[in-house]
């Protein structure tokens, strides 16, 4: 048991220093992304008639140059574009107001989608394109 509450204190310790270590200018960009992308998830919750959630999952979030360039909203938002297309079906709808409750944007060095226990978890990566076709192609596969 106590190597147990050892590993959590120092998981706490990771994430409570990371959190930390962010600047003013890093907590500033995150809450502004944030912001964009409640107003997407507004726009599909209406589309689609559902309550959806969506959230940056920022523990490594994209380099200070790369958001000089891109927008993490953006390329987050391209997933909730192609759940409002997969909406403008009836069944496309009642699929999406039953098997998506959450949305998780993260960075990686290559894009991934994938759909489980009603949660989409999608990985950014700022050099692919056609991102709301992308994912849009996987939930027609996968709803």
């Amino acid at each position: 048991m106590n190597i147990h509450v050892g590993v959590a204190l120092v998981a706490l310790s990771i994430i409570s220093s990371i959190a930390f270590a962010q600047s003013l200018k890093d907590k500033e960009y995150f809450a502004d992304q944030e912001k964009y992308l409640a107003g997407e998830v507004t726009t599909t919750n209406e589309r689609c008639g559902n309550g959806l959630t969506a959230k940056f999952d920022w523990s490594k979030p994209p380099a200070p140059e790369e958001r000089k360039i891109y927008s993490a909203y953006g390329y987050c938002g391209a997933a909730l574009e192609a759940m409002r297309r997969v909406c403008d079906s009836q069944a496309g709808k009642e699929a999406v107001k039953q098997k998506i409750k959450n949305l998780t944007c993260s960075f990686g060095p290559q894009r991934t989608v994938a759909l489980k226990d009603g949660e989409v978890n999608y990985e950014v990566n700022f050099n692919s394109s056609n991102d709301a076709d992308y994912v849009f192609e996987y939930l027609q596969n996968n709803l």
